[in-house]
């Protein structure tokens, strides 16, 4: 299970970073100076990240506490297990949500949650 958690969240660096690579180009701007240009597409990035982060923390508390549950803790037969799974799992996607303006990076997000025992 810990493998498998470790290549899903390598997974979700690897992707972050290269949508992050394509689209965070060295460019002039055209219209803008580049210091202008490069400054704005920063703050634009960073703004995305926050937003990105922010919609998956709430669709991960809404899989757990809602309807359309997550087979990773369905899987757990033993009920305390599972709701103990499912308590540590709301209380870090609750503090990330809670404090996920001061993350600037996707490997700042996943180290705590490598942390966290299956």
């Amino acid at each position: 299970m810990q493998i498998y958690k470790e290549w899903r969240l390598k997974r979700i660096e690897q992707t972050w970073d290269l949508f992050h690579q394509k689209l965070n180009k060295d460019e002039s701007g055209k219209a803008y100076l580049p210091a202008i240009y490069n400054l704005i597409q920063e703050e634009y990035m960073k703004e995305l990240f926050h937003d990105t982060l922010g919609f998956g923390i709430a669709k991960m508390i809404r899989r757990i506490g809602g309807v359309d549950h997550v087979e990773d803790f369905e899987s757990i037969r033993e009920g305390s297990i599972r709701a103990d799974s499912e308590a540590k799992a709301l209380e870090l996607a609750n503090s990330h949500l809670k404090e996920k303006q001061q993350f600037l990076a996707i490997g700042e997000v996943i180290s705590p949650i490598m942390q966290v025992q299956s």
